[in-house]
């Protein structure tokens, strides 16, 4: 059974993140549909180490997601919106700013985590045409994410 790394997942994240057209993407399905960037990330993640999940797998790595979402990521998204509608021209906001995103960040990389902790209490199957995203994407959400990571050809 392969391990999952934590660090090699965030570094992943990292770069798929920074792709063109990737960021609006996510934030979309985020933002518009309620899915988690991070679910959607790890689901890429493990397509390319060609392990595949079930669906009850998903499902519950998703649940967690919500959990981790409720308990602290949507509440401190929250205080950066407000920061920044209601106090966008103080002195200090964009020092504030600035730390609100860095402990997003580090929020970000503390849910990753967990879901590769949970991950690799599991027993997940090795799948030389892994499709993971599919499980948790409706199709068009799907198909625009990989042509995205995988650029205008699919």
């Amino acid at each position: 059974m392969k391990v999952l790394s934590a660090a090699h997942f965030w570094l992943f994240s990292c770069e798929v993140y920074a792709m063109k057209d990737m960021q609006p993407q996510l934030l979309s399905l985020q933002d518009k549909h309620n899915k988690n960037v991070n679910l959607c990330l790890l689901l890429l993640y493990l397509d390319t180490l060609q392990i595949q999940l079930s669906a009850a797998q998903c499902h519950a790595l998703e649940s967690l997601c919500g959990d981790i979402d409720a308990q602290f990521l949507m509440q401190h998204r929250l205080l950066r919106r407000t920061l920044k509608s209601t106090y966008q021209q103080h002195p200090h906001y964009h020092d504030v700013r600035a730390q609100l995103l860095n402990s997003e960040l580090a929020l970000e990389k503390f849910q990753q985590s967990l879901l590769v902790d949970a991950l690799n209490k599991t027993v997940m199957t090795e799948n030389l045409t892994a499709d993971n995203l599919s499980l948790y994407l409706e199709s068009q959400h799907l198909n625009a994410l990989k042509r995205c990571y995988l650029g205008p050809k699919t």
